[in-house]
This record gives C-alpha cells, sequence and structure tokens, in this order.
C-alpha cells in the first residue's frame, strides 16, 4: 500500500494548500522522500513541460516546491483547466472530461518513485468531476488515508460533520482533522468565542491533529518551506506526524 496522505477540506479556501505544503516541507525536513499530487485542478497556467505547453496550478507548483520535488508536472499535476471553475464545469466548457484514470495512472507513477506521497484534492469531497465522480470517489480509488481540514469559525461543526458522514459512507480512513485559520482573528468577542468552542466540540467527532494560525507571509518569500514546516510542527500534534512517518 502507498504510505501517504490525502489532503481534503469541507469546502475550497480552507487551506488545503498551505496544510499540504507544510506537511510536504516537514517531511521533507525529516528526510523522507516525498512526492507531491494536485490530480485535478482549475485556474491553471500555461508551462512548457517535456518539450509541450500545459496547464498547471499555482498549488502544484507551491506543492513542488515545499516537497522539493522534481517530477514532471505531467504527473504531479495530470488534469488542469484554464478557467478557474469546478472541474466538471471547466470540462464542459472546453468540450472535454476530466479523466480520472490518467490521474490515477499518475498517482501510480509517483508511487514508484516516492517513499511517501502527499496529494491535495480540489475544493470539498462531493466537488463534481465527472457527471458520476466526485472528489470522494477519487479519494477512494487512490486508497490514501485522509486528512480534513477545515475552517473555525462558524458554520464549521456543520461542514465538518457533513464531510466526515462521507468519508465514512464510503468506507475511507481518516487520520482526523486540522483546523486552519485563512483569516486574521474576528474583532468580534462572540466570533472569537465561537472558533475557541469549536476546537472542543469538533474533538467529539474526530482527532483534531492541530490548529494552524493565520500565517499570510507563508508563500512569500524565498525558502519558504523552511518557514512551512517549522509552523507545522510548532503547532501539530508531534507524536501524529512521527506516526504518520512510520505507518505502513
Amino acid at each position: 500500500m502507498t504510505r501517504g496522505l490525502f489532503i481534503t477540506g469541507t469546502d475550497t479556501g480552507v487551506g488545503k494548500t498551505a496544510v499540504a505544503c507544510a506537511l510536504a516541507a516537514w517531511c521533507r525536513r525529516a528526510g523522507v522522500d516525498v512526492g507531491v499530487m494536485k490530480p485535478v485542478a482549475t485556474g491553471g497556467r500555461r508551462l512548457v513541460d517535456g518539450g509541450r505547453a500545459r496547464w498547471v496550478s499555482d498549488d502544484a507548483r507551491r506543492l513542488a516546491q515545499a516537497a522539493g520535488a522534481k517530477d514532471p508536472w505531467a504527473l504531479v499535476n495530470p488534469i488542469c483547466f484554464e478557467e478557474p471553475l469546478a472541474p466538471w464545469t471547466a470540462a464542459i466548457r472546453q468540450r472535454t472530461r476530466v479523466r480520472l484514470e490518467a490521474a490515477i495512472g499518475a498517482f501510480h507513477r509517483l508511487a514508484d518513485r516516492h517513499a511517501c506521497l502527499i496529494v491535495e484534492g480540489i475544493g470539498g469531497l462531493l466537488v463534481p468531476l465527472t457527471a458520476r465522480a466526485s472528489v470522494a470517489e477519487l479519494a477512494a480509488r487512490l486508497g490514501l488515508p485522509l486528512l480534513l481540514v477545515t475552517r473555525p469559525g462558524l458554520g464549521t461543526l456543520n461542514h465538518t460533520r457533513l464531510s466526515l458522514e462521507q468519508i465514512r459512507r464510503l468506507g475511507l480512513a481518516c487520520h482526523g482533522i486540522v483546523i486552519t485559520h485563512t483569516h486574521p482573528a474576528p474583532r468580534d468577542p462572540m466570533e472569537r468565542l465561537a472558533e475557541r468552542t469549536n476546537r472542543t466540540m469538533l474533538k467529539h467527532f474526530a482527532p483534531v491533529r492541530g490548529e494552524l494560525p493565520f500565517r499570510p507571509d507563508l508563500f512569500r518569500r524565498a525558502r519558504a518551506d523552511g518557514r512551512l514546516a517549522d509552523w507545522f510542527a510548532a503547532h501539530v500534534d508531534g507524536r501524529w506526524l512521527r506516526q504518520f512517518i512510520g505507518y505502513s
């Protein structure tokens, strides 16, 4: 079985990329041969890869930088569309389709190259990739355990429980939750209270592996991988991280 994690979220914009990059950077610093992947993405930029132009997402580029990976973009980000829309929508507008077999094939090729893989999903688990398949089905076919990224504020209990219910319904393994603060602390005292109490409540539904504070500068300077690894290690359960590296 391939060692690694599939990073998913309760929604778009909850911090999946930051968590995936930070985990990849932490693995790299720990001496783990880590590969990274963004199987499906939208809102890409046109790059030349292996002599041909292709769309590659900024998320995939950040992942590769954090891991120090030199794999071809065709493996790291096998499916990417130009327009920043839901994947199925972007595919329909481009008069094509999301070919899941291409993503699965790239995943297995990366698994042959690396000891561990960090795979980042797109949006939430029920984001449609095709008329019949969602991100959840892709995660199931890749066979990696999941790590669920969620927000701290109001609404997170419902969104997190819905995501966990979908994970359980499909019989997927889940390593737990990471809470990410993607905005500065709210000024309203009741909103701050909601954030503090939500973490306590979330523990009733799945293990909370960490709570990552707001850091707007993580990707803004050179050598971001070092800061990402420090940020992750300082706020995530170290025992779980060591178990993650050693589990089979």
